[in-house]
C-alpha cells in the first residue's frame, strides 16, 4: 500500500480527529485485529454477531498506528490511552470512502465484473488476459463485498498497471457503492439469474441491482453485457457508456461453436464485432465458453491481440471447488463444483456431466441452493427434473432433498436409484457405497452446505 497520513484519512472520511499526529503515516488498512500488522489503520466493523469496536485495544497492542471509531461507540474507548482515533458516523461507510479516495490516487484502468453466475470465473479469465501485458491487481477469493473490495483496493501499489475486481451483492445499492469505489473503465455483467431473489423479490430487481455497476461509467467507458439476458438487452437504450453485447443468440459478439475436447479443455468460435476467431480454454462446459466470450471482449476492447488473449485463457487456473476435477479413491472421476450453486449453475453443471460422459455411468450429489426465498421449492423441483435427464444415480441432501427427488420422479427417474439425506453428516456415512460403481460423479451445492466433506470422503481425506 502507498502510505497515507492521518490528515488524508480525516479528509477522505469526513472524520473528527483530536490528536496531534496529523502527518503520521499509515501503511496498511485492516478490519481484523488478529492479523493486523504494525503501522496500519484499524477499521472496526459492526457485524450481526460481533462489534469490531471491542477489539480496538487489541489492534493497538499489535501496533496499529490509528483506528477509526463510530461516534456512537466512544464508550468502547474508556481507559484506552491512545490519541490517534478518528471518529466517523459509520466505520463501514468510512471504509468505502477511504478506499474511494485511495483508488483516486491511481490512474490505471479497472475492470469490474458482476453477475448471478460465473463472475469469479470471468474475473479470473480477464485478469489472466491482462497479465500477459500488465502487472494486475485482482480480487482475492471472495473479496467481493463492501469490506472485501476496499481491502483489495488498499493493495494497490505503484507497480500496478490495471485492476480487475468482482462485485457481489445481496441488496439494492451495494453494487452502486462498490462501483463508485472501483471506478471501472469497463464493467461486465455475466448474466441475470435468481440468486438473491430471497432479498430482492424478482429478476427485474436483480437486474436493477446488477446494472448499478454502470453508474460511474462515462460515455467513453465500456459496458460488456450478456445479450441473451432479456433484462440486460431491454435496458440497452438507457445505457450511457459504449456497450458490447455478447451471447449465443444476440449481440455484437456471438459464440458460434463450442466443442468439449476433454475434461479440462474446450474450443469455441466467435464472430461479429471482432471478426471470426477461435479460442481454447482449459475448462469444460458451455457456460464457461460463454463467460470466456465476455473476457475476450474485454481483451479486444483494451487493445490486446488474439494471441495475447489466447495466452491469457491458457494460463487460467480457477480457485478450488469450482469445477475442479479430482479422482476418487475407488477410481471414479469427480467434478467438485461445490463452491456455490443456484438454478442456472446447477443446470450448467448437469449439462457438463452429460456432455463429458454420454455413455458412462453418472452420479450426481446435489444439495440445497440457498437464498431463493419463496421460489426455493419450485427451483429445487425443476433442478430435480433436470438431474433425471443427466444422471444414473441421484443423491439429494438437505432441506430440499425431497423437492429434488419429486422433480426427478416427475421426469420418470427410477425412485430406487434416488437417495436422500437431511444432512451432510448423515450422507457421509453412506455416500461411498452409493456411487462407487459410477464412472463420473458431480458434487454441487451452495457453499453453506459444506459439501467439501463429501468430496473429501470420496477422495479419501476423511
Amino acid at each position: 500500500m502507498k502510505p497515507l497520513i492521518i490528515k488524508e484519512i480525516v479528509h477522505a472520511t469526513g472524520g473528527e480527529y483530536t490528536g496531534k499526529n496529523h502527518e503520521k503515516q499509515i501503511k496498511g488498512v485492516s478490519t481484523d485485529s488478529r492479523t493486523i500488522i504494525a503501522e496500519s489503520l484499524f477499521v472496526p466493523i459492526i457485524g450481526p454477531n460481533f462489534d469490531g469496536h471491542d477489539f480496538i485495544g487489541n489492534a493497538i497492542k499489535k501496533g496499529a498506528a490509528a483506528a477509526l471509531c463510530n461516534k456512537s461507540k466512544k464508550e468502547k474507548l474508556e481507559g484506552l490511552l491512545f490519541d490517534d482515533i478518528i471518529f466517523v458516523e459509520n466505520t463501514s461507510t468510512a471504509l468505502l470512502e477511504l478506499a474511494s479516495y485511495y483508488r483516486g490516487l491511481f490512474s490505471i484502468p479497472f475492470v469490474a465484473v458482476t453477475g448471478s453466475v460465473g463472475k469469479t470465473t470471468t474475473k479470473e479469465m480477464i485478469a489472466e488476459i491482462l497479465m500477459t501485458r500488465y502487472d494486475v491487481l485482482k480480487s482475492r477469493g471472495n473479496f467481493n463485498n463492501e469490506i472485501g473490495l476496499p481491502l483489495t483496493i488498499f493493495c494497490l501499489e505503484q507497480k500496478h498497471e490495471a485492476g480487475v475486481v468482482e462485485l457481489g451483492m445481496s441488496a439494492l445499492g451495494e453494487i452502486s457503492r462498490m462501483a463508485n469505489v472501483a471506478k471501472p473503465h469497463i464493467a461486465v455483467i455475466t448474466n441475470i439469474g435468481v440468486t438473491h431473489i430471497e432479498h430482492l423479490g424478482s429478476k427485474e430487481n436483480i437486474a436493477r441491482a446488477k446494472l448499478e455497476i454502470l453508474e460511474p461509467l462515462k460515455k467513453d467507458d465500456i459496458a460488456i453485457l450478456n445479450g441473451d439476458c432479456a433484462e440486460l438487452w431491454n435496458a440497452r437504450k438507457n445505457i450511457v457508456p459504449k456497450t458490447v453485447f455478447f451471447g449465443e443468440k444476440r449481440g455484437d459478439v456471438l459464440i458460434d461453436e463450442i466443442k468439449n475436447l476433454g475434461p479440462n479443455e474446450l474450443e469455441f468460435t466467435i464472430s461479429g464485432k471482432y471478426g471470426e476467431a477461435k479460442f481454447k480454454l482449459p475448462l469444460s462446459g458451455k457456460h464457461n465458453a460463454i463467460n470466456a466470450v465476455a473476457a475476450v471482449a474485454v481483451g479486444f476492447e483494451m487493445g490486446f491481440t488474439k494471441e495475447e488473449i489466447q495466452q491469457g485463457l491458457s494460463n487460467l487456473k480457477l480457485p478450488g471447488m469450482r469445477q475442479e476435477f479430482k479422482k476418487s479413491k475407488f477410481g471414479s472421476d469427480i467434478i467438485d463444483d461445490a463452491y456455490n450453486a443456484n438454478p442456472d449453475s446447477m443446470k450448467a453443471a448437469l449439462d457438463l456431466i452429460k456432455e463429458l460422459a454420454p455413455y458412462k455411468m453418472k452420479a450426481v450429489i446435489l444439495g440445497d441452493m440457498l437464498e431463493l426465498g419463496p421460489l426455493a421449492k419450485k427451483a429445487h423441483f425443476e433442478v430435480g427434473t433436470y438431474a433425471a435427464l443427466c444422471s444414473d444415480i441421484c443423491v439429494f441432501i438437505g432441506s430440499y432433498a425431497d423437492a429434488l427427488k419429486e422433480g426427478a420422479i416427475a421426469s420418470g427417474f427410477n425412485p430406487a436409484r434416488i437417495y436422500t439425506f437431511p444432512t451432510v453428516q448423515e450422507s457421509v456415512q453412506e455416500i461411498e457405497k452409493l456411487v462407487k460403481d459410477c464412472d463420473i460423479i458431480l458434487v454441487k451445492a451452495s457453499r453453506g452446505m459444506k459439501f467439501e466433506q463429501i468430496t473429501q470422503k470420496l477422495v479419501g481425506g476423511l
